[in-house]
Parts: C-alpha cells; sequence; structure tokens
C-alpha cells in the first residue's frame, strides 16, 4: 500500500533534498522564506535536476511550472515546464487535487512542508516507487509566497 509521511525538514534523509533545504535556508537570512530573486542556477548546480519552481497565479487560482528538473520529468514521464496545475487537473484530476492542496498550504501558512512515501503495487502507472521531497516557500514581500522551490528525489520502479 502507498504510504506518505510528514516530517520536519531536520527529518529529511536524501543528500540532495537536503541540500535544496539548506540552500533555501542559506538564503533566508532571518527571514520566514526568501525571495525567489535570491535563487541562482549556479549555486542550485548540484540540485537542479532535482528542482520545480512554481510560480503563483492570482492568488492561488493557479500555479505555473516554471522550471522543472529532468529527475520530475523521468520520474512523471512527462516534461510539465510551463504548464499550469490547471492543466494537470484536467489530464490527471486527482494528482492535479493533491498538488494544489501541497501548494496551497505552502502558500497559505508561508511555511516549509516536507514528505517521504512509498508508491505501493496498487498505483500501476507509476514510474517510481519512492519520494522524498520539500516545498519551500519563497516570496518577495515578507509576508507572501509567490513562489514555491519543490526539492524532490524519486528512486524509479525496477525494469522488468
Amino acid at each position: 500500500m502507498s504510504s506518505v509521511h510528514v516530517l520536519s525538514l531536520d527529518e529529511l534523509e536524501n543528500d540532495i533534498v537536503r541540500a535544496g533545504v539548506n540552500y533555501w535556508r542559506a538564503l533566508r537570512s532571518g527571514r520566514s522564506f526568501p525571495p525567489r530573486s535570491l535563487l541562482s542556477p549556479r549555486d542550485m548546480a548540484g540540485i537542479l535536476r532535482n528542482i520545480v519552481l512554481v510560480r503563483i497565479l492570482d492568488d492561488g487560482r493557479d500555479y505555473e511550472f516554471r522550471i522543472v528538473g529532468d529527475a520530475h520529468v523521468q520520474g512523471y514521464g512527462i516534461d510539465f515546464n510551463k504548464m499550469r496545475n490547471s492543466d494537470i487537473e484536467r489530464i490527471a484530476p486527482e494528482h492535479g487535487a493533491q498538488m494544489r492542496a501541497l501548494y496551497e498550504h505552502v502558500r497559505n501558512t508561508g511555511r516549509p512542508l516536507a514528505f517521504r512515501g512509498w508508491v505501493g503495487r496498487e498505483v500501476k502507472d507509476s514510474l517510481f516507487v519512492y519520494h522524498e521531497s520539500a516545498f519551500l516557500p519563497l516570496g518577495e514581500q515578507a509576508d507572501a509566497v509567490d513562489h514555491i522551490l519543490v526539492v524532490s528525489i524519486y528512486v524509479p520502479k525496477a525494469q522488468p
């Protein structure tokens, strides 16, 4: 059976996800969350393939995938770069709704969210069996999240 466990940022185990969290923490400089303008692809070179940068549109009415690393493309079997969450909701309604709920939580609380989980055999079309992710808020204004940096790893299913 599939399972998901919410974690504190300090409970994350994967080195790539922890590197993303440590980078985000370093950019905060005492703020609740850093501005998106401080992100540097050069500084994220070791984790770029594992990130998604999500832009919040119209106060959360939709979410746009601005940067999608190839670990996510391989994990889901689709390049959703420049797509919106509403597009995902049309293609895969349940998954799109789950992603919207995660983005909404981070946008509304201004706090990071971390989790890990196993994908059970009941999910026939999944390309991965295990994942660990951190959803990290970003915002130019101290009290408003305008982007979310997602850092994830996926362990692919064994090929027959």
